[in-house]
Formats: C-alpha cells, structure tokens, sequence
C-alpha cells in the first residue's frame, strides 16, 4: 500500500525530510543523523537540503548540522489513502446498520463535521453536515470524548472551565452550566474509554454513539460517530458498539502503518544549543 523508501519519488522524500526536521524540534540537528535514520544516500539527502537552505528553510553550519526555519503540520492530519479507506467504511457502516455515520475534527473550541452520510430513511434529516460548527463547550459525548484525551493543566489553560454545560434536551432551551469539579470528573471517568453513547439525545431528537480514533503516538484524529433520531428502539447499542470499534481497530492499523511506513521519527534527541 505504501511506497518502500527507495522507490519514494523526490517530492515524497522531500516532505519525508522535512517531517522528519520537524520532528526533531528546533534545535541543530546532525545531517548524517537524517540520512541514516531517513534510509537516504548522503548525496540525496545534500541535494534536499541545499534545495531547503537555497529556499530559506534552514540554515546550515560548517559543522554538518541544519537548524530548521519552517513549522510544518497537517491541520487534519489524515493522508489521501486514510481518507479514502475513511469514506469506504463510513458508508459501509452506514447501510450496515441504517444509521448516519460521522467523521468530526476538532478546529480550535469547535467541533467540525468532515464528513457524513445521509440517513438512508429521506424522511429522517439530521442538521449537521459536512462543515457544520459546534462549541467544545457542549459537553455531550463527542466533547467528552475529544476533552479527556487532554490534560486538566491543558484544558484549564485553553478553555474556561466554567462555560461548560449540559447538552439542550427540549428545543428552545439552553443547556444547564456545569461546574468545573464536575466537567473534571467526568473527563477523568472518561479518559480511558473508547466508546461513548448519548442515549437522551439532543435538542432536535438525534442521539450519537462515538469512538476516538488516535495515532500510534495517542495524538488525537478524529471522531466516528453513528447519529439516529431518539424515536427509533434503542436496542442496538452493543451492535453499534462492536462495529464502531472493529472499524476504529482497522482505521489505526492503517495509521500505525502509514506512519512506519512514511514518517520517520528520530532515533535520539538532537544535539542541544549551547551559548557563545
């Protein structure tokens, strides 16, 4: 499925260097380090980095180590090949169990719908499609999920721990606020958990079943969820279960391969900034 190094193409090994820079963080970096760890031939490997030094896209020294002057990362770090294998099973899980399926990112206090199926019922019309926006702060099971993946220093210093609230039930209401000790114990309650079921619903009567999908790294990706209206019998929820984590199993098999297969980490830290 993935291109061997050697057979990479010179872009592909391009972008394999810079991530691999990227990776390293912003201290010097020793260039036979890269072409060892990248499984480049040091020619290869001088021709992309003078390329990236003609560019400005770092410096090097006399003393054969780069210092990188760019930041790169994937806002939705998924590749064409996790995207495509991201589309099959959304709409196979989609006529497998006669629910919408969902794909949410996360863009900064706000969850992203990437993508979606149609309900198969036409009468059934679920609001939230691809691009629809929605507070963090809704602390329903997409949010918790999302939230206990990160730490409580991290959650304290990017949100403000006391908007959190409850998910509306009857349209036309707000939901009720939460205390911060309580958002707290439930991300903590949660942390461990992979799968998650809102069986109430929300305001317009659509109830989700969510998992996480992570990297090999737990760097958080995306949401999976299956969305149905709260009138149907709840009866299936060990089903939706049981294929919301096959298909999560499958989706990080490809991601832990991917990411062996193309993205190289360094092997050891680089050498540190000494002052003069």
């Amino acid at each position: 499925m993935f291109e061997p190094i050697e057979r990479m193409n010179p872009t592909d090994r391009t972008l394999q260097v810079m991530e691999y820079i990227m990776a390293a963080g912003p201290t010097p970096l020793k260039q036979t380090d890269i072409a060892r760890d990248c499984g480049l031939a040091p020619s290869t490997l001088n021709r992309i980095l003078k390329s990236l030094s003609d560019w400005g896209y770092l410096f090097r020294t006399s003393e054969k180590f780069v210092v990188r002057n760019f930041r790169l990362e994937r806002n939705v770090p998924m590749s064409e090949v996790y995207l495509a294998k991201l589309d099959s099973t959304i709409h196979t899980l989609g006529k497998k169990l006669n629910v919408s399926v969902e794909v949410v990112v996360v863009a900064g206090h706000e969850l992203l719908w990437h993508s979606t199926t149609d309900h198969p019922d036409p009468k059934i019309e679920i609001r939230a499609r691809v691009g629809f926006r929605r507070s963090l702060y809704e602390f329903d099971v997409l949010s918790q999920l999302y939230l206990s993946r990160l730490n409580w220093s991290d959650i304290e210093a990017q949100f403000f721990t006391d908007g959190f609230f409850e998910t509306p039930r009857v349209r036309g209401q707000t939901g009720a606020p939460l205390k911060t000790s309580d958002v707290k114990h439930r991300l903590v309650s949660t942390k461990n958990e992979v799968f998650s079921a809102d069986l109430q619903g929300n305001h317009v009567g659509i109830r989700r079943f969510a998992t996480v999908i992570q990297d090999p790294a737990n760097k958080f990706l995306h949401l999976l969820a299956l969305a149905e209206p709260v009138t149907k019998a709840c009866d299936n929820i060990q089903i939706y279960q049981d294929a919301l984590l096959d298909a999560r199993t499958e989706l990080s098999q490809l991601v832990f391969d991917e990411s062996h297969a193309t993205r190289l980490q360094p092997k050891h830290h680089a050498k540190p900034l000494r002052g003069g």
